[in-house]
């Protein structure tokens, strides 16, 4: 019994490593990318957006970022879904960064001046994901939009 039991409160006391801040990193790009992509027009004022959340939000020099941004944009084409990415994003920043990271995800939506049915759904999707609620999710929608105050 007392074995039995050592191995059921392992496992509720498990707790998840927390994702290296490179890791957090690329998968932010990755989504970012994603987002970039999903009107099968992505374009370089997408790319600009996408280079400086990564330089903001992880504090990397211009290299790094182009560096990460590469290796995640090559990740981005072999993956089948965006959930490995998501999951670290989930667990490994805090609400207010998640929060900010949609706001980007939206500035990327943005970027190119019109807002396509693709971009808003992953942009959901990706909220939802992460963990961000939906008057968040809306709030950081209307600060992004081009005509926003």
């Amino acid at each position: 019994m007392s074995e039995w039991f050592n191995t059921l409160k392992a496992i509720v006391n498990r707790h998840d490593q927390q994702p290296e801040p490179e890791t957090l990193a690329r998968a932010a790009a990755v989504v970012l990318l994603e987002l970039a992509a999903a009107d099968d027009e992505q374009d370089e004022s997408e790319l600009a957006v996408i280079r400086q959340a990564i330089r903001h939000h992880f504090e990397l020099g211009e290299q790094a970022a182009d560096e990460l941004i590469e290796e995640a944009a090559h990740l981005r084409t072999r993956t089948v879904s965006l959930h490995r990415f998501t999951q670290d994003l989930r667990t490994g920043l805090p609400r207010q960064t998640r929060d900010d990271l949609v706001g980007w995800l939206w500035r990327v939506a943005w970027a190119d001046g019109r807002l396509d049915r693709h971009e808003e759904h992953l942009v959901r999707r990706v909220a939802d994901l992460i963990g961000v609620p939906h008057d968040e999710f809306i709030r950081r929608k209307h600060q992004a939009a081009p005509d926003a105050p």
